[in-house]
């Protein structure tokens, strides 16, 4: 297994094959324990091991496996007994460079074809236009901006992701993300500090953070132009004496 391609494959798939936040953090832990055992093609991995990991519930879970397993990310095959299920992360990145191959294999090829392979071509053009205007765009998704613009997704702050997701919403914790990367603080304990904030705050829409910003700035003006007047006060009375 090739992570970094691993990685990369995943949340391109993200693109047209969207899954859930639980789902996500479900497949990180997976390749964690994948990468523990050094990448076999199958490998175990039990239920308490991966509630661990994930911090999600046996329930949550078992629904998000079924996810993954239904869009073809992952299989898994259960065994007797307290025997741990056998699990298989499928390897989206060689599906994508045979996919690449063939392409270039088509495009090197004569281009004397008819009418209908053009009218084909056109059909399946519009059909992905259709498909793309509807699925989720990979900036929506918190896993996937935390990727692009902040560092390596590890298990762990997947799982906080995950978290913070379902306390408040994937937009504010997107929200909390951006206003990160324009203070150059790339790391999530600054992201958590604002979402912290936030839940105190009981804001719960893009809106009420917005507000809560701007609020927050005022009081760090006011309380510099109260720091300043008290400077100025006691050099005053300085000068008096």
């Amino acid at each position: 297994m090739n992570y970094i391609k691993a990685i990369n494959a995943f949340y391109d798939h993200q693109e047209f094959n969207p899954l859930t936040s639980a789902a996500i953090n479900l497949w990180h832990s997976l390749m964690h324990v994948n990468n523990k055992s050094r990448w076999k093609k199958e490998f175990s991995a039990s239920m308490t091991v991966l509630c661990l990991k994930s911090n999600l519930s046996e329930s949550s879970i078992r629904k998000a496996r079924k996810e993954l397993v239904e869009k073809g990310y992952v299989t898994f095959t259960s065994r007797p007994g307290n025997q741990a299920p056998i699990y298989r992360i499928t390897p989206l990145y060689e599906e994508m460079d045979s996919e690449n191959d063939s392409g270039e294999e088509n495009s090197g090829g004569k281009s004397n074809g008819s009418d209908t392979g053009k009218s084909n071509t056109l059909s399946k053009q519009n059909e992905t236009k259709e498909k793309e205007e509807v699925v989720e765009k990979p900036d929506d998704n918190p896993h996937h901006f935390y990727e692009n613009n902040i560092g390596t997704l590890s298990p762990f702050i997947a799982e906080k992701i995950t978290q913070w997701c379902e306390e408040l919403s994937d937009e504010l914790v997107i929200q909390s993300m951006k206003l990160a990367v324009e203070s150059n603080k790339r790391f999530f304990s600054y992201c958590e500090g604002i979402l912290k904030q936030w839940q105190q705050g009981g804001v719960r829409t893009l809106r009420g953070a917005e507000r809560a910003q701007q609020d927050h700035k005022k009081q760090r003006t006011n309380s510099k132009h109260e720091k300043n007047k008290s400077v100025f006060d006691k050099l005053r009375e300085e000068v008096r004496v």
